[in-house]
C-alpha cells in the first residue's frame, strides 16, 4: 500500500510541476513576442480613426469606433484600443494605474527604446483565462484570452499599440 502511496505522489508532483512550466514557458514565450513586436516600428498604419490613425493585423476588423477608443474583433475575441492623446510615447501613467490596480500581476514587463515606453500587463482571471494589456506610452490595447493564445495575442496588440500615430 505504500508503494501505491509514493507513485501516486510522484505522479501528482510531475504534474504540478508540469503546470508551473507551462505558465514560466507562457511568460516567456509572451515577453519573447511582445518584445519583438515592440521593436519593429516599420508597421504602415492602414486605418483611421477620428483622432489618431494605426496598424489593423490583416485578420482584425473593427467593430466600433469612437474619438479615443478602437473596438476590434478576430473571430469571437473582442479587443480594446485606448488611445490618450494626451500623453506621449514615453508615458509610463497607463503602466504606473495598472501596477496600482493589481498588486500580484501574473506577468508585469516594460521595454524601453527610442524614447518609448512599452508593457505587457497579465492578471490570470481564473484557470486558465487571463487578461492581457499590453501599451506604448498613452496606447494600450486589453483582450481577455485562453493561455496558449496570451503570447500571439501579446504580440498582435503590441503591433497595433506601437504602430499608433
Amino acid at each position: 500500500m505504500r508503494k501505491h502511496s509514493f507513485i501516486m505522489l510522484v505522479i501528482i508532483l510531475v504534474l504540478l510541476s508540469g503546470c508551473t512550466q507551462s505558465e514560466e514557458s507562457l511568460r516567456n514565450e509572451s515577453i519573447d513576442h511582445t518584445k519583438q513586436a515592440f521593436d519593429n516600428e516599420e508597421l504602415e498604419v492602414n486605418e483611421k480613426a477620428d483622432q489618431f490613425s494605426f496598424y489593423l493585423p490583416n485578420d482584425f476588423k473593427i467593430k466600433e469606433k469612437n474619438d479615443y477608443n478602437v473596438l476590434l474583433e478576430d473571430g469571437n475575441k473582442s479587443y480594446i484600443l485606448f488611445v490618450n492623446l494626451n500623453e506621449p510615447k514615453n508615458s509610463k501613467v497607463s503602466y504606473e494605474t495598472l501596477t496600482e490596480q493589481y498588486q500580484e500581476p501574473f506577468l508585469s514587463k516594460t521595454f524601453e527604446q527610442n524614447d518609448r515606453f512599452g508593457y505587457l500587463f497579465v492578471v490570470k482571471i481564473e484557470e486558465n483565462k487571463y487578461e492581457v494589456t499590453v501599451g506604448v506610452g498613452g496606447t494600450k490595447v486589453t483582450t481577455e484570452a485562453k493561455g496558449n493564445d496570451v503570447a500571439e495575442d501579446a504580440e498582435a496588440m503590441m503591433m497595433i499599440a506601437n504602430s499608433v500615430q
